[in-house]
């Protein structure tokens, strides 16, 4: 948390302040003070600290003791130095006296209300004790024999009524008056004056105090319960005044006053551990409470009312498109800003989170669980660590880290297995099983990037590591504890926060021992580095933001959120302290940087010209992007098309720059504004200019790239050129849409009107319909007959076509993919038969599979699908032979394999391919010295050529017989006999085994094995570690 002054309100007529109370409910302000003095007051909503209420309540004569709320019947009592005791309501806007009490015999000292607002119990300085009702009545009385009373207050239940006497001990009753036990003070000293006690009321852990005691001496006594023997003694060095916990028991804020007489407020959490220290100016510190939701704190100082701001530590994280956030104490709420979608996930105990890019890691208790960002959950690891500070990299590496050790733990991903974790102690030492020892100088923050891992400890010690290899890089000397820090996006640099709100930015090329320098920025409470620009740093500075350039400060601008993302010039702040129940659109805001607006104003209000001259003096892809849609808008004027390309270019948009281009080869101006419309996302607009220009083709091609097609289906009805297999393309992936949502029903209705077999099956088996599979199954496809012989007609008419890319590609535009495949066949088949180059051959074969794959509506097309890649794999097989065949340095294992494909493949080729394929494998079997698998090579060839090919026979078979020399073997997984590691099939049972398209390895047993979805080639996982893409068809490997 982090803490700061932000107002001041001074009492009329300098009347000290004696009692301060706020109603959690309602914001009300009770002020009390000397000569009668007792005002109710209220702040404005939003932070702004004025006063939308100032009333004085006149009633009391004496100095205002005692202030408490009634916060369920919303009642206020009071008591002064007489003993007078009055309760206030309020009505019609007037506060009014609704009982008055004087006992004139001695001074209250403590007043509490039960939780539940039914019962008041009023202790007096001589002991005296009254329990009275809601509407005024006594319940019971009675007088504590003793030194008299300091404190009191109810049990949660209201059960109990817990005393505190002016000589230090503590006693406990019953509701009734009852003695019930006294209660053991552990490990404070005995007489110690009692200031105040606070019992909290709410739900807690069952492992966290709940009841604290304070004495004047400056110790806190902090309790679960009253029995419990083993309780928490917190020595602050000052003494007391007042203490409290804050909403939710977490906090605990204790006011007082150090030996040096300095006003401090210190604040531990919930198991006595010191946070922070507030220094508050002034003379005499009296009182102090916190705000409804602990956002603010109020203290008394002589006449004065000072209002701290309070920065809780949300335990959130901000990742991809998604915030997640703690939203109780068992939930953590996944809420995704663009979508506006919400998931709840019960994760109770939550400790730290952390977030980047698609993962966010949470800390529990117990765990570590890695969530996406739906907060499904990727991977889980229990933990002995009592882990208290997590981070995270776009690499898959998240550290956690506890006071005394860390581990880093690289989580598993789709594309990579979890890899055990290290765990390293505080100095980044290994840690071993029997390193117990506690460590003086813990650890206080943790923060990673990519390549670097940064160790903060309570000493002021920086510890900078690499996460390439885990050393230890360098060590850097606060001489203060740091609060939080951050890596920018190239590691070059990192921030500090110390615990005082000071900013410090350094370089992580610093050797040892090197000056920190002076801090950039005071009482900082959050920062970050912008992810595209590793110069660019927000910094949130109480309740105003700051974009650090180079470390020089843009002027700041209001802010009340949290800091969650900085990119594209654009820094993204979510209202934590503002959601109560569900996140809404209202609690994220994005703040736009100085130069952003700056670009925004030039476009609107000057020109194209001006704005590129600002933007080449600031450049960034985001101003380009901005002069190059405002270009865009404006492409009737001159030159604004080729400023629009210039600016897609200085990006580095491709796709931008291909558009430019588009729009340049377009004459018609509608056409033009129809493309730019469809750019900003205007498709209803563009499909009109499409219909007004009398070009619904170009309408049906901008809902077909955009996959509406119930759209699609209308404009093909309302056609006169469309086809039916236009239709039945479009029914079929409309079908589509509705087997992604599961919708079986609506599915089942349009594959029947598309005529695909596959997708009804996938229905059917899905409702469970095993009659209609059955006779879906059994009987004649005659719909499927009807199809082809509809489709003969539009295949003969491109037959007399001379087979083309052009035309392949014309036909492609057109949507005909069946024309476009069987030409891209016939193509293929073409080149084959002049033996030309077996890459080409291999591009055509893959194209033609896959124009086949992408109209796979019957199963005809899937087996011509399967047909072109089995040739395509031959053929790949032949160009990695011939490259083999021609290499300068020569290796009989890769030789030996390609030949055995060849071999095994060659009824794939074509028979002008028979002479390259069969030479081919003689010249690699030779180098390998496989002279038996050469023997049947070269007798292939004899009877294609003998004159040529029976000399070259005679000569090698005179000098070696044509047996294969011996080499590794491996055992066949259907019969077990030995055969060579090369054979593409055993010759004892005749199994026949795939082979890696990296390294042609027969897969003989499929473990590890990888399989492209684009062309179903194989190869080993290992093969693939260096390679991006398929080595086939060169199809990314996530594909």
């Amino acid at each position: 948390m982090f803490i700061y002054m932000s107002k001041k309100i001074a009492i009329p007529k300098q009347s000290n302040v004696t009692c301060l109370a706020w109603n959690h409910s309602t914001s009300y302000i009770a002020v009390g003070g000397e000569d009668g003095m007792l005002k109710v007051l209220k702040l404005e909503s939003g932070g702004s600290g004025n006063l939308s209420m100032n009333l004085s309540l006149e009633g009391h004569s004496g100095k205002v003791c005692v202030a408490i709320w009634n916060e369920v019947f919303q009642k206020l009592t009071t008591s002064d130095e007489h003993g007078v005791i009055i309760v206030w309501m309020l009505y019609k806007g007037s506060w009014y006296e609704e009982m008055i009490n004087n006992r004139n015999k001695s001074t209250v000292s403590s007043m509490a209300w039960g939780s539940d607002g039914q019962k008041i119990c009023i202790a007096y300085e001589d002991g005296a004790v009254i329990v009275g009702s809601v509407d005024g009545s006594r319940v019971w009385g009675k007088d504590i024999k003793g030194p008299g009373l300091r404190a009191v207050q109810w049990s949660p239940d209201n059960s109990l009524l817990l005393f505190a006497l002016s000589n230090g001990e503590l006693h406990l009753y019953d509701d009734q008056g009852n003695f019930t036990m006294p209660v053991a003070s552990n490990g404070v000293s005995e007489g110690m004056e009692v200031v105040c006690m606070d019992w909290y009321s709410g739900r807690a852990p069952t492992n966290r105090p709940v009841l604290m005691i304070c004495y004047r001496n400056g110790q806190l006594l902090l309790m679960k319960n009253c029995t419990e023997e083993e309780s928490v003694v917190v020595n602050t060095n000052m003494t007391i005044v007042d203490c409290h916990w804050n909403h939710n028991g977490s906090i605990l804020a204790a006011a007082g006053r150090t030996q040096e007489q300095h006003n401090v407020v210190q604040f531990f959490n919930g198991f006595g551990e010191h946070i922070r220290t507030l220094r508050v100016p002034g003379g005499s510190m009296r009182a102090l409470s916190w705000e409804q939701r602990s956002l603010r704190l109020a203290v008394t100082i002589d006449s004065f009312i000072y209002f701290a701001n309070v920065k809780p530590d949300h335990k959130y994280a901000f990742y991809g498109d998604t915030l997640a956030f703690v939203s109780s104490t068992e939930t953590v709420t996944f809420w995704d800003t663009i979508t506006h979608q919400s998931w709840i996930n019960h994760i109770p105990d939550v400790v730290d989170m952390c977030g980047v890019d698609e993962y966010c890691i949470i800390a529990t208790m117990t765990s570590l669980i890695i969530s996406n960002q739906q907060g499904i959950q990727c991977d889980a690891q229990p933990t002995t660590l009592s882990v208290a500070y997590v981070t995270i990299n776009s690499k898959a590496i998240a550290v956690a880290a506890s006071k005394e050790a860390f581990i880093i733990w690289r989580f598993s991903t789709p594309s990579r297995q979890r890899v055990m974790e290290q765990q390293y102690n505080a100095d980044g030492t290994p840690f071993t099983s029997g390193d117990g020892r506690f460590h003086d100088d813990t650890i206080c923050c943790i923060t990673c990037s990519d390549n670097h891992l940064l160790i903060g400890r309570d000493s002021g010690t920086i510890l900078l590591f690499s996460l390439l290899n885990f050393k230890k890089i360098t060590s850097i000397n606060m001489n203060t504890k740091p609060y939080k820090m951050g890596l920018n996006s190239n590691s070059s640099k990192f921030f500090v926060i110390d615990q005082g709100g000071s900013l410090y930015i350094l370089e992580t090329e610093m050797a040892h021992n090197v000056s920190v320098g002076q801090a950039l920025r005071k009482e900082v409470w959050g920062a970050r580095w912008a992810s595209d620009n590793a110069q660019l740093l927000a910094a949130a500075e109480k309740a105003r933001l700051y974009v650090l350039r180079d470390a020089e400060p843009e002027e700041p601008l209001p802010m009340q959120g949290y800091l969650c993302g900085f990119k594209d010039l654009e820094i993204t702040t979510a209202l934590l302290d503002s959601i109560t129940d569900k996140c809404a659109p209202q609690h994220v805001v994005r703040v736009e940087v100085k130069s952003l607006r700056d670009t925004r104003q030039l476009l609107e209000k000057v020109g194209l010209k001006e704005a590129e001259n600002f933007i080449k003096d600031n450049p960034h892809p985001k101003l380009w992007l901005l002069l190059a849609e405002a270009a865009l808008k404006n492409f009737e004027s001159e030159s604004a098309i080729e400023t629009a390309e210039a600016a897609f270019v200085r990006r580095g948009d491709y796709a931008g720059v291909r558009f430019a281009a588009r729009l340049h080869a377009l004459h018609s101006p509608a056409l033009k504004k129809a493309e730019v419309l469809a750019y900003f996302k205007d498709f209803d607009g563009a499909e009109q200019i499409y219909h007004n220009e009398d070009r619904r083709d170009l309408a049906i091609a901008l809902r077909k790239r955009l996959g509406h097609w119930f759209r699609v289906v209308e404009l093909l009805k309302s056609s006169v050129s469309s086809t039916d297999a236009h239709v039945r393309q479009a029914y079929c992936n409309i079908g589509d849409y509705y087997i992604d949502r599961q919708n079986w029903t609506g599915a089942l209705e349009y594959y029947k009107m598309s005529n695909n077999i596959d997708g009804l099956k996938k229905c059917y088996m899905a409702l469970e319909d095993n009659e209609s599979l059955a006779k879906l199954i059994t009987a004649p496809s005659k719909t499927s007959k009807e199809t082809t012989s509809k489709l003969i007609p539009e295949e003969s008419t491109d037959s007399l076509q001379a087979p083309s890319i052009q035309a392949i590609t014309q036909l492609k535009d057109n949507d005909r993919l069946s024309q476009a495949a069987a030409m891209a066949y016939q193509l293929a088949n073409l080149e084959a038969s002049k033996a030309s180059s077996p890459c080409r051959i291999k591009k055509l074969y893959l194209l033609a599979g896959h124009l086949y794959s992408q109209n796979s509506i019957d199963g005809a097309a899937t087996r011509s699908a399967a047909r072109c890649r089995r040739l395509a794999r031959a053929a790949h097989w032949l160009c990695c032979a011939a490259t083999r065949a021609r290499s300068p340095q020569p290796r009989a294992d890769a030789a030996l394999r390609l030949a055995s494909r060849l071999a095994h493949d060659h009824d794939h080729f074509h028979r002008a391919q028979h002479v390259q394929v069969w030479s081919t494998v003689a010249a690699l079997s030779l180098q390998g010295r496989a002279f038996e698998l050469c023997s049947k090579a070269l007798i292939k060839l004899e009877a294609v050529d003998p004159q040529t090919f029976e000399n070259i026979a005679i000569e090698i078979f005179t000098r070696c017989k044509p047996k294969d020399v011996k080499g590794n073997k491996i055992e066949c997984p259907q019969c077990q006999a030995k055969i060579p590691d090369w054979a593409a099939s055993c010759c004892a049972c005749g199994a026949q085994f795939p082979g890696c398209v990296s390294s042609a390895r027969p897969l003989a047993v499929p473990r590890a094995v990888w399989t492209c979805r684009a062309c179903d080639a194989q190869a080993q996982q290992h093969e693939l570690v260096l390679r991006h893409s398929c080595p086939m068809c060169h199809a990314p490997l996530a594909t």
